[in-house]
């Protein structure tokens, strides 16, 4: 009967040091402060231009040498990063030695898509083959001149002048020749 009464008084014991320890825990003193309304937002690069998403720049046939065709195009930055731009043709251009090109920057406020209006250049950016134009952003032609960074609803227009390249070869051009169809491609990136 000693055993279990010792067994009592112990159990008893420990129950009431585990009471004590658990009061002391709920008694102790506290004090907070916080810094509220954190938030963090990522800026944004976007970019487009007056083409409809479907017209193409220009779309010629059955031209020969020394008759240009001149289309232009409004690009718009609306990012809040301040971005650099790029102009390149990621797609294949056939027959591209047989075809001039030349793209002027600069501003336009009349005419519309892909009419030149009153177009003022500002700057050249390309003048040459059709075929060398830079095909990847790292190669790409500056979008504004000295590769100045883009702001936010900076607008730039570009004309694009377009010529069958001279070739006085004999019999060189007794069949029509395409460059197939192909893109030019803007792109911003972040600074």
């Amino acid at each position: 009967m000693d055993t279990l009464r010792n067994f009592a008084l112990t159990a008893l014991i420990a129950g009431l040091a585990a009471s004590a320890a658990s009061f002391g825990v709920f008694s102790a003193f506290s004090a907070t402060t916080s810094n509220r309304g954190n938030s963090f937002e990522a800026g944004s690069v976007a970019i487009g231009d007056n083409d409809g998403d479907s017209a193409p720049l220009y779309a010629e046939s059955n031209q020969k040498p020394g008759d240009p065709v001149q289309r232009c195009i409004e690009v718009s930055y609306t990012g809040t990063l301040d971005a650099n731009v790029k102009l390149y043709t990621p797609s294949a251009i056939a027959h591209g030695s047989a075809f001039h090109l030349k793209v002027e920057r600069g501003t336009q406020t009349t005419g519309e898509f892909p009419g030149c209006g009153d177009f003022t250049p500002t700057s050249e950016a390309y003048d040459g083959p059709l075929g060398a134009f830079p095909k990847t952003y790292a190669d790409g032609i500056d979008g504004k001149s000295a590769a100045a960074a883009w702001a936010e609803d900076e607008v730039v227009v570009y004309r694009f002048t377009v010529t069958v390249a001279d070739d006085p070869t004999p019999n060189a051009h007794t069949s029509t020749r395409s460059t197939g169809a192909h893109e030019f491609t803007w792109e911003a990136r972040s600074v």
